[in-house]
């Protein structure tokens, strides 16, 4: 049997570089998604009642609770989960008109992101 390696060039283009900074997998969110659904529960927030998915941001490491039905409980999602997990400083709720889980969203994350301005509440 043959195997052909293949060659990458040494250093990588600016665009490429970028792409592949942009890439991040933590393992770890498996065990803080456990904590959070067991979490949300505890404040009588239910998975499929209440909310549709808990997804991880591994690019933020962070948490993101969607297709929350009422604003009120995507806010005491948010609560729940800054509670939980209070070395996370990055928080927000927001609403999500389209997509597989439309509703309200409680998102919260360790690292700061790039892409948005933060303001101070």
């Amino acid at each position: 049997m043959n195997f052909t390696f293949i060659q990458y060039p040494r250093a990588l283009s600016p665009a490429v570089a970028d792409l592949v900074s942009l890439f991040a997998f933590h393992p770890e969110l498996f065990e803080h998604r456990t904590l959070a659904l067991e979490a949300l529960a505890a404040h009588d927030l239910h998975w499929f009642e209440h909310f549709g998915s808990v997804d991880l941001l591994h690019d933020l490491f962070g948490l993101e609770v969607c297709g929350i039905i009422e604003e009120s409980d995507a806010h005491v999602a948010l609560c729940v989960l800054q509670e939980t997990f209070p070395d996370w400083p990055h928080s927000d709720v927001h609403y999500r008109r389209s997509g597989r889980d439309r509703g309200w969203k409680a998102i919260i994350h360790k690292n700061r992101d790039k892409r948005r301005r933060y303001q101070k509440i």
